[in-house]
C-alpha cells in the first residue's frame, strides 16, 4: 500500500532458502501466484496450492534461468485494463475470466467488455500511472471484497480488446 494504492503482496525468489521467508511476506497462505518477472499474455503465470508445487514449479523455472515472484491470490472475477496515454484515460475494457483459468488474459480466452470507471477509479488508475514515466500504460486493476488493487502497469499493454472511453 503506497500513495493509498493497494496491490497483491508480493515477493521476489532468488535461492531456495528465501522461498519460505518470502511465502510469510505475502501472507503463509495458498493458493499463490507464481510469476516469472519477464512475461506476456499471461505465459510464465502459474497458480500453485501448496508448498511442495511452489518448490517444485519454482525449481523447473530456475533451471531455465526465470526470475521468479511469488504473490499473494485474490480471488477475482475479472480485472479492468485501463490506457492512459500523457497523463490522459483512453479506454477501459473489463476482462473476464474464462472459466477454468484463473487468468484474465484475451490470450487465455477471456472475455471483454467496454467498463466505465467511477471517479474513484480514474484517480487510483492516474495515480498508479504517473510514476512509470512513460507515455502509454496499460494499468490493471480489479475489485475484490470492496478493495480496489492496482495488478500491474503495463508500457507495452495489449490492446486487442474490446474498449469503451472508460468515462462514460
Amino acid at each position: 500500500n503506497q500513495n493509498g494504492i493497494h496491490t497483491p503482496r508480493t515477493s521476489i525468489v532468488n535461492n531456495e532458502e528465501s522461498v519460505m521467508d518470502a511465502h510469510e511476506r505475502i501472507g503463509g497462505k495458498f493458493p499463490v501466484i507464481l510469476k516469472t518477472i519477464t512475461g506476456t499474455q499471461g505465459i510464465g503465470v502459474s497458480i500453485v496450492n501448496d508448498y511442495k508445487s511452489m518448490i517444485s514449479n519454482i525449481q523447473s523455472l530456475w533451471k531455465f534461468g526465470a526470475d521468479l515472484l511469488i504473490q499473494e491470490f485474490l480471488d477475482m472475477q475479472y480485472d479492468v485494463r485501463t490506457i492512459v496515454v500523457d497523463g490522459v484515460i483512453i479506454a477501459s475494457t473489463k476482462r473476464v475470466k474464462p472459466k477454468g483459468d484463473f487468468r484474465s488474459n484475451i490470450h487465455r480466452g477471456a472475455d471483454t467488455e467496454p467498463y466505465v470507471l467511477s471517479a474513484e477509479e480514474q484517480h487510483l488508475i492516474l495515480t498508479a500511472y504517473r510514476p512509470m514515466g512513460a507515455y502509454m500504460v496499460g494499468v490493471d486493476h480489479t475489485i475484490v471484497d470492496g478493495k480496489s488493487y492496482i495488478l500491474e502497469c503495463n508500457g507495452s499493454p495489449g490492446i486487442g480488446s474490446n474498449f469503451g472511453n472508460g468515462k462514460g
